[in-house]
């Protein structure tokens, strides 16, 4: 079994385990945010016509070649065409045709001049300058033409994309499915939050906060509540989960204590271990393991630090099951607005809060550092990494942090 192992290796070895990725059909609508598991190829040319772009009078281009403002050239209005109406009217010499925006271009027009710079009345318009062929027009396949692949197998789908869909006349869409996670707290000392808080007693807001995470990135979290310390009842409702679960997620129980049973819990049920124990701080006692396809983390009980090491570990796998390319989170330049005085013995991830102003980045760190401190956490962003044996650092300072709400971009 992998033990103490850095930061580094525990991220390449849940890189290099293979991900079961879940194909499923959505409706357009319900398909935002999730990843197209299909290319999207155009059977039409959008638009499917010659198009005005504006309101105002369509015309043969020839005929105005003189026009200018003090020797306008004036054409006889033979038809009023609104979008979604063809005229079956077709322009010839010195005639012209009142057009609104998103109408099909009349036959035998060439071009399009706006309603403000022309004087017109019911049945003439005057054009006071030239405008060359296909001025104001918007061609047929212009932003699409058949046969194109207009959306690739990968995207996320945002509001554009699912625009596009409905432009090509896809009611459902073929994407990955969102995978299922189980969340689980042990520990006999937690009560929901509902329970009564006795002596000894905390309440279990780990669930909450990791299934909040899970949602957040885009999974689905079912809660499956507080498991005592007892390896033979946690592996019974660990083995039951796995029937439906996609992904596992546990906090409690995952240190080298007598009542730290979620590595033996997890091996009682069959599970192949992939590593325990993490040369970072906070959430050294991770524990990460596959049973067949599925994945499960036990994460430490600290609320602080089960937090940041979802992020670290968690978050990945969570995307990739997703279909996700991008999974790592962005990291930036940033200055340090306070000392951190600690020289880190281990290799450390203090949260932080980063702004910008005057095109830099700045960042501020919180007093608290403890991996029980949760509210340390609140309205923090950013994440800023203290390798083993550096510091102290000072005010000024060049660092680099994680934004915890972006992932890394295409370079």
């Amino acid at each position: 079994m992998l033990t103490n192992i850095s930061i580094e290796d525990a991220g390449r070895i849940l890189a290099e385990e293979k991900v079961d990725i879940n194909i499923t059909e959505k409706s357009l609508l319900d398909s935002l945010d999730y990843v197209l598991a299909e290319d999207i190829k155009s059977a039409i040319n959008i638009p499917p016509f010659d198009r005005s772009p504006l309101d105002g009078y369509a015309y043969r281009s020839e005929d105005t070649v003189n026009a200018a403002e003090d020797s306008p050239v004036t054409l006889n209005v033979i038809d009023n065409e609104h979008a979604g109406y063809v005229s079956s009217k077709r322009i010839d010499k010195g005639q012209a045709i009142r057009i609104m925006t998103g109408a099909k271009i009349p036959e035998g027009a060439d071009t399009v001049m706006k309603y403000e710079d022309t004087k017109f009345t019911d049945k003439f318009v005057k054009i006071f300058n030239y405008l060359k062929p296909q001025s104001n027009i918007v061609k047929e396949g212009e932003d699409i033409k058949a046969g194109d692949v207009v959306l690739s197998k990968g995207m996320i789908i945002g509001p554009a994309e699912i625009g596009i869909l409905a432009s090509l006349g896809r009611a459902y869409v073929k994407v990955y499915a969102k995978p299922r996670a189980a969340i689980l707290s042990t520990g006999d000392e937690l009560v929901d939050i509902g329970g009564e808080l006795k002596e000894g007693k905390i309440r279990n807001s780990n669930s909450y906060t990791i299934a909040s995470q899970v949602k957040k990135w885009g999974g689905e979290a079912e809660m499956l509540g507080i498991c005592k310390d007892n390896v033979e009842d946690t592996a019974r409702l660990l083995k039951s989960s796995l029937k439906w679960a996609d992904i596992i997620i546990t906090t409690g129980g995952a240190s080298v204590g007598d009542a730290d049973i979620i590595k033996e819990a997890f091996l009682e049920i069959g599970c192949k271990i992939l590593f325990w124990r993490v040369k970072a701080k906070p959430g050294t006692p991770i524990v990460a393991a596959k049973y067949e396809n599925k994945f499960l983390f036990g994460l430490s009980g600290n609320p602080a630090a089960a937090y940041i090491t979802f992020e670290q570990f968690v978050r990945p796998v969570l995307l990739k099951m997703m279909g996700k390319t991008k999974y790592n989170l962005m990291v930036i330049d940033s200055v340090l607005e306070n000392d951190f005085n600690k020289v880190s013995v281990q290799n450390r991830y203090v949260r932080a809060f980063t702004y910008k102003k005057d095109g830099k980045y700045y960042t501020k760190l919180p007093y608290k550092h403890s991996s029980g401190v949760l509210s340390s956490l609140c309205g923090k962003n950013s994440l800023f990494f203290v390798a083993a044996g550096t510091g102290p650092y000072k005010i000024g300072d060049k660092i680099k942090v994680q934004l915890m709400d972006y992932l890394e971009v295409e370079k």
